[in-house]
């Protein structure tokens, strides 16, 4: 690879880009403008619309009930509050009320304690959807506090008593955060936000033109057909969105500063304690460069993958929108980050943002945030080269629409992506709804009807309609014999390896102790004999969700390679279980069972592993509960560690052997029922 071409190709296009003054607006003058239009506009509105609120005050009508010293002194300090009209008798009240021409209803009454104390009852009705009737409740109850007071106080002078009496507990505020602590919890809390939305907004427009754009211009070919390679095209238009993203980024974060700086200094005493340490700002600006460039590759992998910039938007809004939800763990109390959630992208910058603004961050969760978010880039740039150096991405042609009549006419149209996401959806929905509610009614039934109805029977019904051979396409034939012994054989040091790496998350994100309950529920199954659980936990869903994954839903996504189907289909089985603690273990299980499937073009390699690892889980865990287990082999309630390192060795072993006995790949061309083998 040749830096100066990449060099050369970024200058290039940062030149285009700044050439067009809708960049420069969007990134460099508007972020200066916008703020302080926001802040310190805002500010003097909310402001004046508050003094404006409060003279025009609010009209109340008081219905006292009791008419005696009291309740006229109740009424005669309503009366006191400013640009108030307090009033004792009306007609029509309720309509009054309704056209807003009175702000709030009061109500006065009394009542007899045991111990024959009198007790008002002041009912206040007002709506709480309307300001000035909000503003109204707030004044009134705070100046029915101060009557209250008074009250008190003349009943204790009548009996002699000092109203010091009644002081038993004084509660005296100690807040021992700074100011500057203060401030940096309001920022820590909005500012990930604001800059991770900045982040996506900043780098999607430049993106979007860059690939999508100019395939609309119809200026990628000369571009290919330059002397410059194609990892150099993808680096040159990758650092050009991390400059554009890092510079709107940058001049927002400025904008911010100096506009709550001066907001701050207009509120006197306060803005005067606060400053933005530079120290902070710097660290913020490092923690934001992987994030820039995590997004920044996600963003040119859409553009590359789009036909057009209408496509490219489309896909950039579900992008938005999870960016956004994770943006605003900030918001939610209670939120620390530690080692565990350093790992997870734009939460664990979120929370370290708040831990560098309230000063609090360790060097720990600073170097995980960091490193992590690298380790994400170095993927999305992988895959993004890949897609640019594909052509059957980079030049995709506007589909045509499939009619019923044509999918039948042309089976290969219907295994694309975009079929394949949809019954993906479809079938995650039934689950959710339909799934979960039969389980919760009763537990078995549920998940023989869930597995039979909603995840095995779709897939028949699919392939009988549109007349394709269901053995083909499901890969519903035997391999060698010696594969079976091969998959029985890795089946314990595979549970071993995904039981580790499920105690692994235990440890980060310890398992709440429902899930855990729920989770022992499943093996013991309303005191079922143990070989029904095993028909049900692990028979049945080895053929079913093994018929739906790995026999239908990775042929929507064979045509960008096996490693691809593979990975998508694990994903998208992970993500099935709706289960965030079982997510990264069943994904694995989900690539290792693809894996067999692909080197041997047998689905009954998937279904015998599938079987094997929970009828495992499920026979280890009555072992455990029996107390029949291999103590050595426990560490508590848990499979001990040393069992790890020789399972590992083990596994490589078999795969090496069953690599070496599978080297011919078997595919299915599904349109033309013929057998490919390739090497």
């Amino acid at each position: 690879m040749n830096f100066r071409k990449v060099l050369r190709i970024y200058r290039k296009e940062l030149l285009e880009l700044f050439r067009d003054r809708r960049t420069l607006f969007t990134t460099i003058l508007l972020p200066v403008i916008l703020y302080p239009v926001i802040f310190i506009g805002l500010s003097s509105l909310m402001s004046r619309q508050e003094t404006k609120m409060s003279e025009a005050g609010a009209t109340v009508i008081v219905q006292d009930h009791i008419k005696d010293s009291n309740s006229r002194l109740l009424i005669s300090e309503l009366k006191q509050i400013p640009n108030f009209q307090i009033r004792e008798s009306a007609t029509f009240i309720d309509k009054l009320y309704k056209e807003k021409a009175i702000q709030a209803v009061i109500d006065i009454s009394d009542s007899t304690t045991t111990d024959g104390v009198v007790i008002y009852k002041i009912l206040i009705k007002y709506d709480k959807t309307n300001d000035r009737s909000d503003m109204a409740y707030i004044k009134l109850t705070n100046q029915l506090s101060i009557a209250e007071k008074k009250i008190v106080g003349l009943r204790l002078k009548t009996r002699g008593i000092p109203e010091s009496y009644v002081n038993a507990v004084k509660v005296v505020e100690n807040n021992t955060a700074s100011s500057q602590q203060m401030m940096g919890l309001f920022f820590g809390r909005f500012l990930p936000y604001m800059l991770v939305m900045m982040i996506i907004t900043g780098g999607a427009y430049v993106a979007t033109d860059l690939v999508a754009g100019e395939k609309e211009r119809k200026t990628l070919e000369t571009l290919l057909v330059s002397s410059a390679h194609r990892n150099e095209l993808v680096l040159g238009k990758y650092l050009t969105i991390i400059t554009v993203s890092f510079i709107n980024v940058l001049v927002n974060l400025l904008s911010i500063y100096f506009s709550m700086s001066k907001v701050l200094n207009l509120t006197g005493e306060v803005g005067n304690q606060f400053s933005f340490p530079m120290g902070s700002f710097a660290l913020i600006l490092v923690a934001l460069l992987p994030l820039i460039t995590l997004f920044a590759a996600i963003l040119l992998s859409i553009s590359t993958f789009s036909r057009n910039m209408k496509e490219a938007k489309a896909y950039e809004g579900p992008l938005v929108i999870v960016a956004m939800m994770l943006g605003m763990i900030s918001f939610l109390p209670s939120f620390e980050l530690n080692n565990g959630l350093a790992l997870i992208p734009v939460i664990n910058i979120s929370l370290l943002f708040k831990e560098i603004m309230l000063q609090q961050m360790q060097l720990s969760h600073f170097l995980i945030t960091i490193g992590s978010t690298i380790l994400l880039d170095i993927i999305a740039i992988y895959f993004t080269i890949r897609l640019f150096s594909t052509e059957s991405v980079l030049f995709r042609t506007e589909e045509e629409s499939i009619s019923f009549k044509s999918l039948l006419k042309n089976k290969r149209a219907f295994f694309t992506p975009y079929f394949g996401m949809i019954y993906y959806i479809a079938a995650m929905a039934a689950f959710y709804y339909l799934g979960f509610s039969w389980q919760k009614e009763n537990l078995v039934n549920g998940l023989l009807q869930t597995q039979i109805i909603l995840i095995f029977l779709p897939v028949i019904l699919i392939l009988k309609t549109l007349k394709l051979n269901q053995k083909e396409v499901l890969r519903l034939k035997p391999t060698k014999g010696i594969n079976y012994l091969l998959v029985f054989l890795m089946a314990f040091p595979m549970f071993v390896l995904s039981t580790a790496i499920a105690q692994l998350i235990n440890l980060i994100y310890p398992f709440p102790p429902e899930y855990l309950k729920t989770m022992n529920g499943l093996m013991d199954i309303g005191n079922l004999p143990l070989y029904k659980v095993v028909m049900l936990i692990a028979l049945l869903p080895a053929i079913c969700e093994e018929v739906m994954f790995r026999g239908f839903i990775s042929r929507f996504f064979e045509n960008y390679g096996r490693w691809t189907a593979i990975i998508i289909t694990a994903l998208l089985f992970g993500l099935f279980h709706l289960d965030m603690y079982r997510m990264l273990p069943v994904t694995i299980l989900g690539i290792w069972l693809g894996y067999l499937v692909m080197q041997t073009g047998s689905i009954q390699m998937s279904m015998l592993a599938h079987f094997l690892n929970n009828g495992t889980a499920v026979l280890v865990s009555y072992l455990i509960e029996k107390k029949l287990f291999p103590n050595l082999l426990l560490s508590g309630d848990d499979l001990s560690w040393w069992l790890l390192p020789p399972a590992i060795v083990i596994l490589a072993c078999l795969v090496y052997l069953f690599h070496h006995q599978n080297r011919t790949i078997i595919e299915v061309d599904i349109e033309n029922k013929e057998i490919v083998c390739a090497e």
